[in-house]
């Protein structure tokens, strides 16, 4: 509804009240006295007292008047008098003829009533109608001002509440809109503006979500290079020291083999440096990190003893049986990434040897694998917790070995994303056992 017609109503309204108001007064008149009957009377009485003097009655009515006489003589003769004219009653002057004579003589005052009831009813009309608008104009009061609260101030509240939720950060808060009220098209608008914060808040967060997490896969799939890198300098470490590969021995081929070792040393502390860095951006990142991506496809099963040889650098991987060839479902890179960590962390840890084995079970369509080396494994206390986020046991810590406490986190939280399972225990050494679904 619009101001302006509220406006227009409002007056009309009271318009019609006035003017009904007015016109009732207006129609509204007391009887005035008719002289001629009054004239009339008092020649009655006068008539009555010529007969019988003071012994006439002293009030009356003749021609629906009602009269009182009052004679000079009378004691209260001038208070009544005063009374009558103080009640606008109408006071006739009462004669009589003296001795029968043409000389007349006042002898007191013919007083007429006032109709009392008429004055009353005029009062209580009276009281009616001011009574009737005064009502009327007290409800049309409380309309506009319900009208105002209705179409202004409530919609303003829930504005003022609106952009209070909206400065909270709280873009949920829908601001619903009412095509009624005065403020339906700032409504729509400020819905509007809500709708397109948040769209520009989730692109922000998807933005910021991609970024993390491509600096996390960034950051996990190099150290698997850097790895091996280390690996590999461990692995010439320990044969240039062997005795057996020193086949010259003169002290110039000893100074060549010293200098390649220093060199093979030094590349190794580099990618130990380059380890460590990635390692705390890795860490820094996934703390924001609910969980990487997982692409589940399907792939052939043998993907899995490839990835198993990539990182057979110390040559101490060994099969038990084959894998069955068959298609599975899994992200290759994830998959990679797990049996990374897990070969990884016995590398590090046992140094032992590493079996390998699969397990069929064509029934529920799983493809197991149990990878065990034959360290100390984890102490009873800890195995719960080996897999929980940035969790380190006490080798790490007495070892001083390198790591974040991601690796077993993430080969669970990636196994469980490609539907499959991850557990591990104490058997003759550690044990960590992987099924993935088959296709």
């Amino acid at each position: 509804m619009k101001i302006n017609k509220i406006i227009i109503g409002v007056t009309l309204i009271l318009i019609i009240i006035y003017a009904f108001t007015f016109g009732y007064i207006n129609k509204t008149n007391i009887e005035t006295v008719d002289v001629t009957k009054v004239n009339n009377v008092v020649k009655s009485i006068e008539k009555e007292f010529d007969k019988q003097q003071y012994s006439i009655s002293k009030t009356g009515e003749i021609d629906n008047l009602s009269y009182k006489v009052v004679y000079v003589d009378d004691e209260n003769y001038n208070s009544v008098i005063f009374d009558a004219m103080k009640s606008r009653s109408t006071v006739a002057d009462l004669t009589s003829n003296i001795n029968n004579e043409n000389e007349t003589k006042l002898i007191g005052k013919v007083i007429f009533l006032i109709d009392d009831n008429q004055e009353n009813r005029m009062k209580k009309d009276v009281i009616k109608l001011v009574t009737v608008a005064f009502l009327a104009t007290l409800i049309i009061f409380y309309v506009i001002v319900g009208i105002i609260y209705v179409q202004i101030l409530k919609p303003f509240a829930k504005m003022k509440r609106f952009a209070a939720k909206i400065a909270e950060g709280d873009l949920e808060f829908q601001l619903l809109m009412d095509k009624n009220n005065y403020f339906g098209a700032f409504t729509e608008s400020f819905d509007m503006m809500r709708e397109e914060l948040m769209k520009a808040k989730q692109s922000e967060y998807k933005a910021n979500i991609s970024k993390k997490e491509l600096v996390a896969e960034l950051s996990h799939d190099i150290m698997t290079p850097v790895a091996t890198i280390k690996a590999i300098c461990e692995l010439l470490q320990v044969k240039l020291r062997s005795e057996e590969d020193i086949k010259f021995g003169t002290s110039l081929d000893r100074n060549a083999l010293g200098e390649t070792a220093e060199k093979i040393e030094v590349i190794y502390n580099k990618a130990d440096v380059i380890d460590k860095l990635i390692s705390d951006m890795f860490h820094t990142t996934l703390e924001e990190l609910e969980m990487l991506k997982v692409n589940i496809t399907e792939q052939p099963s043998t993907i899995i003893t490839q990835m198993f040889m990539g990182i057979n650098n110390f040559e101490k991987i060994h099969f038990q049986n084959s894998v069955t060839e068959c298609l599975i479902k899994c992200d290759p890179l994830r998959l990679g990434q797990v049996i990374d960590n897990i070969i990884s962390n016995s590398y590090k840890y046992a140094g032992t040897e590493i079996d390998v084995r699969f397990d069929m079970n064509e029934p529920e369509k799983i493809l197991g694998i149990k990878v065990r080396d034959y360290g100390g494994g984890v102490d009873d206390n800890e195995l719960p917790l080996v897999c929980e986020k940035f969790y380190r046991g006490s080798q790490e810590t007495e070892k001083k070995s390198s790591g974040s406490g991601l690796g077993l986190y993430l080969a669970r939280q990636f196994m469980e994303g490609m539907g499959g399972t991850f557990d591990c225990y104490n058997e003759d050494g550690f044990v960590v056992e992987i099924h993935i679904k088959i296709v």
